[in-house]
């Protein structure tokens, strides 16, 4: 199921034009709920729709704003949207309600390039399913933050498309037990998914597709058990980028599973240019300790397909028990695999091993990362280069993408434990 869904959305890259929506990125005329950031009133969307088949507070029939329906929300409750453009910032504080969207592709929450966060989630066991979240300048969906007490335990995000803000599609900080899955994510000047700060994460990320974007999925600061399975990154300045943070290193990451192509893309946006150390790499590890990428597609990407650095502001410096096996690397432009160490040595548990007949740079790193005594690492830096990007505003719009199947019908499940997949029984994807 999950690679029938990639290999789906990968053609709709691939023949874009075909499956965007012939009329723009809005479903007929912009429909706007609630107050513009100027003050004025308008109207709330009408919907035709029948009533639902499960108990939900519909949006606007119930509660003319998405805000006021979470603000009377009780723990297990649904919010329902109508089709309609939603101009809010929504904070969600009540544990264990869904809010989901009558159809994906005609339920906007949409900050006009105005405001500030989508959807903020500082509660536990909250998901959002089937919306498409756009135009902020931050994050499109915020799950938790440094500052909070204590982590936020349970989170999911299904169907839910997010494009063209200046940080992050999902940001996930400081948040356990979260799952996202069936998403799309484009055109974002940080990443399209953000893994920052858990510890004992307990994250899944799967059947999800990042693009356009500075980074298309980045983990920092996350110690242990977070798992990138059956992703697509492509067409990104970066793919897939997991590094320490200044102050904690990042450990147990798995990326496995997943299609890693065509990044280096500068007709993408960047917030802060330092993030183009990355550019061109289908998947960079700076730093971090066991770090695990495995049965991984990786083609087509400008500078190396897999990247391995020192994070010198960071935590671990080199990496420590990094393994990278069983990918699947080709036709990548400068670089297959890349040591870009310095004056630096390499532990026994650090191993490059069974990726077929891919290259590993500089010479000698193939010896000083083969799975056995402590080795010297060859000195090796990647040129840096200035690159070009475009303004989040000007990134193309997802196209039409399949939902959530039953949306007025499904009972709502607050988010819980993930159970995440055995890297072992990973696949490589087909092509």
């Amino acid at each position: 199921m999950h690679r029938r869904y990639l290999l789906s959305i990968l053609v709709c890259v691939l023949v874009l034009s075909s499956c965007a929506p012939r009329d723009g990125d809005d479903i007929g005329s912009p429909i706007f709920n609630g107050t513009t950031p100027n003050g004025e009133v308008i109207e709330p969307p009408i919907t035709t729709l029948p009533a639902p088949s499960v108990t939900a507070i519909r949006v606007p029939a119930d509660a003319l704003s998405i805000q006021e329906a979470v603000d009377t929300a009780q723990p297990g409750d649904l919010i329902l949207l109508d089709p309609g453009v939603y101009t809010e910032e929504v904070l969600i504080t009540t544990d264990d309600i869904v809010v989901r969207g009558r159809d994906r592709n005609t339920v906007f929450i949409d900050g006009i390039h105005s405001l500030s966060t989508g959807i903020q989630v500082n509660a536990n066991g909250v998901a959002i399913e089937n919306v498409t979240v756009r135009n902020y300048l931050a994050d499109a969906i915020a799950v938790g933050s440094p500052v909070l007490a204590n982590q936020v335990d349970g989170f999911r995000a299904f169907h839910v498309t997010t494009s063209n803000t200046a940080q992050n599609g999902i940001a996930l900080r400081n948040v356990v037990n979260a799952e996202l899955r069936q998403g799309w994510h484009s055109g974002h000047g940080e990443s399209g998914v953000l893994i920052d700060g858990c510890v004992q994460c307990n994250t899944l990320v799967t059947a999800t597709l990042a693009e356009l974007s500075a980074r298309g999925f980045s983990v920092i600061s996350a110690q242990e058990s977070v798992s990138i399975t059956a992703v697509t990154a492509t067409n990104n300045r970066a793919g897939i980028v997991i590094e320490d943070g200044e102050i904690n290193p990042t450990t147990g990451v798995t990326v496995a599973a997943s299609i890693v192509q065509n990044n280096g893309f500068s007709q993408s946006p960047v917030r802060n240019t330092a993030f183009d150390v990355s550019f061109g790499a289908g998947i960079h590890v700076g730093g971090t300790q066991r770090t695990l990428v495995t049965a991984n597609r990786i083609t087509g990407n400008t500078t190396a397909a897999v990247l391995l650095s020192q994070n010198v502001n960071a935590t671990s410096g080199n990496p420590v028990a990094t393994v990278v096996d069983r990918n699947v690397i080709l036709d990548n432009r400068d670089f297959d695999i890349v040591l870009g160490f310095q004056n630096a040595t390499i532990d026994a548990d650090l191993c490059i091993r069974d990726n077929g007949a891919a290259s590993i740079s500089p010479v000698g790193a193939a010896e000083a990362s083969s799975c056995r005594a402590t080795t010297a690492a060859p000195d090796f830096a990647l040129p840096l280069g200035d690159h070009v990007s475009i303004e989040y505003q000007n990134g193309p719009v997802p196209p039409t993408i399949d939902g959530m199947a039953r949306a007025d019908s499904a009972v709502p499940i607050p988010a819980g434990p993930v159970t995440l997949p055995d890297p072992a029984t990973a696949i490589v994807p087909e092509a």
